[in-house]
């Protein structure tokens, strides 16, 4: 199939949800990587960035039941948009603090309002073809991908040229007004998947009602759900726990250990978006047409040697290769989950199943995601304790997470069942 073939679904809401996804990357994408530099330029420490992490993904749970129990009973749109203008808001903490205390309160608020994203992968999964998911989930990483290819080394000469605090505050007040044009595409042009659900009437007095209702509803999902959702979650949230572990210091370690520069490791991800943006497309098709359970089982162990091979690395050349040997198996291992977990939740609970039990993602050299309430919980387990086990031993972060790849690898391989029956 050429790439017309593979682009083919690349319109409606997958076009809006792509081209929001392109202003998230060209924006965003150019402060997450130093974000744990920012921290320590305002007075953190190594356990200060894990906790500001765990923070914000903590305050990620609070809500997040109650996104998906709106998304599968009055739809997905409306959080999503309305939403997308508060947390907007929420970037101007960022701009007018000088306190690594108040970085952590706009975590907390950036996190708690992002409760609409299990109606965004609801509507993304809804939208996408079902025989075309891994390619379609891989389209909509890579192109983003592609147009916020330079962001990081945008960042890294910033932050040279002018000072962490200022480049990143500035960066900041850019990411307000980039919100604020993504809320209003997401209002304008998304539109309804979910055809026949029952209204839900929110009101101030009502909310509380609602998330006590949604959290109810989540344990009645996990119930429900079948045994291999529920092991794929499980392994899943292993998989974001690990990452976690790791991500916040790999960018320490290349400039403390290694001695490279805040540019040297913009130079670095770059080259690995370069990778990614350029083996999405294959790496989707090839997920669509074979066991995506091997799949994701093969990359995560084949990303255990470049993992490990990192406390060795003493170059730019040595760091930038190995971030390229972990780049290529990863590039095949996200569509593979997303498409499980999509494949395996019917259209009218892929909200709540979402909300529930989730995916996620994980970048090796870089950091995880979840979706759900279990891969969150990890993620923040995993962030919280990452500063202190980097403070116990700088090495032991890497020799956990390469281990516990081949693990989880092994894992994947042997206790995921795949079904014949895809769901729309």
């Amino acid at each position: 199939m050429g790439v017309a073939g593979f682009l083919g679904f690349m319109k409606g809401n997958v076009l809006t949800l792509t081209v929001c996804s392109i202003l998230w990357r060209v924006s965003i994408d150019v402060i997450w990587p130093f974000l744990a530099l920012y921290i320590m330029a305002l007075g953190g420490e190594y356990e200060t960035i894990g906790q500001v992490m765990a923070i914000g993904n903590l305050a990620s749970l609070i809500l997040y039941p109650l996104g998906g129990y709106i998304a599968d009973h009055q739809g997905r749109i409306k959080i999503m948009a309305y939403m997308t203008f508060v947390y907007s808001f929420t970037f101007l903490i960022f701009v007018f603090t000088d306190s690594w205390v108040w970085v952590g309160v706009g975590m907390f608020a950036q996190s708690l309002i992002t409760f609409y994203i299990p109606a965004m992968q609801a509507l993304m999964a809804d939208s996408l073809p079902a025989g075309s998911r891994g390619v379609g989930f891989a389209a909509t990483m890579a192109i983003p991908s592609a147009f916020g290819i330079a962001s990081p080394i945008i960042g890294g000469w910033l932050i040279d040229s002018l000072g962490i605090k200022p480049a990143v505050k500035g960066l900041y007040l850019l990411g307000f007004f980039v919100a604020l044009l993504v809320a209003t595409l997401r209002l304008r042009f998304l539109k309804e998947t979910l055809q026949s659900h029952g209204g839900v009437k929110i009101t101030v007095g009502s909310v509380p009602g609602l998330i006590l209702k949604s959290y109810g509803d989540i344990v009645r999902m996990v119930r429900e759900a079948p045994r291999r959702l529920v092991t794929l979650s499980l392994l899943i949230a292993g998989c974001t726990f690990v990452v976690s572990l790791v991500s916040p210091f790999w960018i320490i370690r290349a400039k403390e250990t290694v001695g490279l520069s805040t540019a040297d490791w913009g130079v670095i991800l770059l080259v690995n978006g370069a990778i990614n943006v350029l083996l999405s497309l294959p790496a989707g098709g090839y997920v669509d047409r074979h066991s995506k359970r091997l799949i994701a089982g093969v990359c995560l162990m084949l990303g255990a040697v470049p993992v490990y091979l990192f406390l060795f690395a003493s170059s730019f050349w040595q760091v930038l290769l190995l971030g390229a040997l972990m780049t290529l198996p990863n590039t095949f291992l996200n569509p593979s989950f997303q498409s499980m977990f999509a494949d395996m939740v019917p259209r009218e609970k892929r909200g709540r199943m979402i909300a529930a039990l989730g995916g996620g993602g994980v970048w090796l050299m870089g950091g995880a995601w979840g979706t759900g309430v279990i891969s969150m919980l990890s993620m923040t387990a995993g962030s919280l304790l990452s500063g202190y086990v980097y403070r116990l031993n700088s090495s032991l972060p890497w020799m956990i997470l390469s281990a516990s790849l081949v693990v989880l690898g092994v894992l994947f391989v042997t206790q995921i069942r795949e079904s014949g029956r895809i769901e729309d």
